[in-house]
């Protein structure tokens, strides 16, 4: 009955000591959520209130820098509206093209800058395909090679036309070509219809190609 009794007394002891040994741990050692990073959130640090335009402290100096020229244009007593139309380009291509910063695949870059009517068709689209890839950041410890653009050439900005709902409205087109930091075999040239909403010009069309100038 005595052994028994120590052979209890042992296996109680060895209880306790994993049981206590689990809780320090717990104590000491940071679970999984602790061991993460901060969110990944970003703020506004500049807006062009007239125009619903938007800057963040997660944006590329580039896209930085042709902002300000952009808000330069748009606070002249008389806009010009082909210069504006250049501008908005590059920052449509550099924010829809430049993944790196974005958290996640529905965080599609670009939108403030599409017509209205078309913005959930085009966050879709550009969901199931652009985008589509990209793994998720909300804890900032993504792995993975993503683009980012460096440079925006505009190749041509002229007046024209465009169907919009069956119906012909004035129009800007701009053709563009764009390079990356890295190679990464995304889209390098596209074409631009911007159409004006009041004193606002929005992006009606856009192909990733180069039409005929």
């Amino acid at each position: 009955m005595r052994k028994r009794y120590k052979i209890g007394l042992i296996v109680i002891s060895v209880l306790l000591v994993g049981v206590i040994g689990i809780g320090v741990l717990k104590v000491f050692m940071p679970s999984e959520e602790e061991n993460r990073g901060d969110p990944n959130v970003s703020s506004v640090i500049s807006n062009i209130n007239d125009y619903g335009y938007t800057l963040d402290d997660r944006d590329t100096d580039y896209m930085k820098e042709v902002f300000g020229e952009l808000e330069n244009v748009l606070n002249q007593g008389e806009v010009d509206y082909q210069e504006y139309a250049r501008l908005l380009a590059q920052l449509f291509v550099i924010d829809f093209y430049t993944l790196d910063n974005k958290i996640n695949k529905y965080d599609v870059g670009g939108l403030e800058y599409i017509l209205s009517s078309s913005i959930e068709t085009f966050r879709q689209k550009a969901v199931d395909t652009i985008y589509r890839d990209i793994v998720d950041n909300t804890y900032r410890d993504r792995i993975q090679d993503l683009p980012e653009i460096t440079n925006v050439e505009i190749v041509n900005v002229k007046d024209t036309t465009f169907t919009l709902n069956e119906e012909e409205v004035e129009a800007i087109k701009v053709t563009m070509r764009y390079e990356y930091r890295k190679d990464l075999g995304y889209d390098t040239e596209g074409t631009i219809y911007f159409v004006r909403n009041g004193q606002k010009l929005e992006v009606a069309s856009y192909t990733p190609s180069i039409e005929e100038v």
